[in-house]
């Protein structure tokens, strides 16, 4: 099916002075990743509420987990005036967030111009002073989901804003008809526009990153950067963060039906994927449908391509499902299966109790957490990515490259002792720029690279378990640093990189 193009339209406006932090100008320099990195007085930042999960005046509406693809795709998107495609953008969006504002689920995305480009000043005013108050989204999406029946809106019955009867509504009144946006597949740009079709769209002059409003979690998950935000009088479900489509899951007579959450089923081919064991009972349970190349986890976009039978890296597929009282430790699947069904780690707690035990879950991605009461309740999520480290205060490194050999030396130093690693085929500017190289731990000052330039720097912040590493490193090199155990070639070593701080 040909890729639809769908654009919704938002409001700016608000008055405070708008504080760009080093945070900002972080999020700045590592997602758009600019040649000349940028500093707090170079730039101007401003927070636009961009798209809701209120039905539009076009009578589309994005669902809860289509809000957060969309705050994904929307990082490194373009900021145009009025969808001019003859004009260069005037900005761009450097960050976006899924949060809750006026009891209704936004998309919050963060953009920034350059001061001393031609007319920024003008443009800082008009914003400010209200003139140019609305804005506009410009994206592809695949299927435009009935809200009746399920099926695309463009071939069923049904009509935006019609009224239907259905024995499921309420006081016999008629159901009125929209369509969700599903499969949505890229963010073209946003751009200021004179009209928009969304209630309530602002820009925002509070430009905190992370801050989720305490209470407000009613039907999507929300970014948190401290777990006192949650409630403390209330147990949580805390598992790792996934890139990751939300199903159910029941067993009947140990035939297996698989669907979206929102009710729409997978292909029956997805599901005869799964074999499942011997004497398996009949059950139900949420989970989340994960896509993997080998041990690698595969991006959403890609898991949605091989669902659509599409080119994707995606070879095996995995169901982590939330526990229940129908599910114990054992996998659901049978021990040959390729593709495995099993319940997903957890830990379930108060706040202050798992603020100790968040740290075993983290992924890249942070953790998730929801209300726990004896069930799942997924209207109330959170999204948790600054998760409790350990600081090493008194840890630095040091970074020696050997040009003629093209091997690298990474030390940890610290009051302990220091370990090494070599870094085979090293390049500086493609580290820096995400790629991943493999290294292996060394011992012994002789196994070590020597001479050639260096980077040296402290380590902020680290954690992880056994050998691998999460680092937030400040000096030579600055940003957010992984060291992950892999096996090659039956042997155990690691894969060094650079990632995005807002993963």
């Amino acid at each position: 099916m040909e890729a639809s193009l769908g654009r919704i339209h938002a409001a700016l406006a608000e008055a405070e002075e708008a504080r760009v932090t080093k945070n900002l100008v972080e999020l700045i320099n590592t997602n758009v990743a600019p040649p000349d990195p940028v500093k707090a007085d170079d730039v101007f930042i401003r927070a636009m509420f961009i798209a809701s999960d209120e039905v539009n005046s076009f009578g589309g509406r994005f669902p809860d987990e289509e809000l957060q693809q969309l705050a994904r795709l929307l990082v490194d998107s373009p900021v145009m005036i009025g969808h001019r495609k003859d004009k260069l953008p005037i900005g761009r969006n450097f960050h976006a967030m899924v949060i809750h504002r006026n009891d209704r689920v936004w998309v919050k995305s963060y953009f920034y111009w350059l001061k001393n480009a031609d007319g920024a000043e003008t443009l800082r005013e008009n914003i400010d002073g209200g003139i140019y108050k609305e804005c506009s989204i410009g994206f592809t999406f695949l299927f435009p989901e009935c809200s009746m029946c399920g099926k695309d809106i463009r071939t069923c019955e049904h009509e935006p804003f019609g009224k239907y009867d259905t024995v499921s509504s309420e006081n016999d009144e008629a159901v009125q008809c929209y369509f969700n946006y599903r499969k949505i597949e890229r963010v073209l740009e946003t751009s200021l526009v004179y009209r928009g079709a969304v209630p309530d769209t602002g820009v925002s002059k509070d430009l905190k990153v992370g801050r989720a409003q305490k209470g407000k979690a009613t039907g999507a998950v929300v970014a948190i950067d401290d777990l006192a935000q949650l409630d403390a009088d209330h147990d949580y479900l805390a598992v790792p963060s996934y890139e990751s489509i939300p199903v159910t899951l029941s067993v009947r007579d140990r035939v297996l039906d698989l669907r979206r959450a929102g009710g729409e089923k997978l292909s029956a081919a997805s599901s005869k994927l799964f074999e499942l064991r011997d004497n398996l009972p009949d059950l139900s349970a949420l989970g989340q449908l994960i896509g993997y190349k080998g041990k690698e986890r595969c991006s959403l976009s890609q898991l949605d391509r091989h669902l659509n039978g599409r080119s994707s890296s995606v070879t095996r597929l995995e169901i982590k499902l939330f526990p229940n009282a129908d599910l114990n430790s054992e996998s659901i699947t049978a021990e040959h299966s390729h593709h495995r069904i099993g319940v997903i780690p957890h830990r379930i707690g108060n706040p202050v109790d798992l603020g100790a035990e968040v740290s075993r879950l983290v992924t890249r991605d942070g953790v998730r957490l929801y209300r726990w009461d004896g069930k799942v309740d997924l209207t109330r999520g959170y999204h948790f990515k600054s998760c409790p480290q350990e600081a090493t205060s008194g840890s630095s490194y040091h970074l020696v490259m050997d040009n003629s050999s093209a091997v690298a030396c990474f030390t940890f130093e610290d009051t302990d002792c220091d370990r090494s690693i070599a870094i085979r085929q090293f390049n500086l500017s493609r580290f820096l720029r995400g790629s991943r190289f493999v290294a292996d731990f060394v011992e012994g000052e002789n196994d070590r690279p020597t001479g050639g330039s260096g980077h040296r720097g402290t380590v902020e912040i680290e954690s992880g378990s056994g050998e691998g590493k999460r680092m937030k490193l400040s000096g030579g090199l600055q940003g957010l640093f992984y060291l992950r155990p892999i096996k090659l070639d039956g042997r155990k070593r690691y894969l060094f990189y650079k990632v995005s701080l807002a993963q």
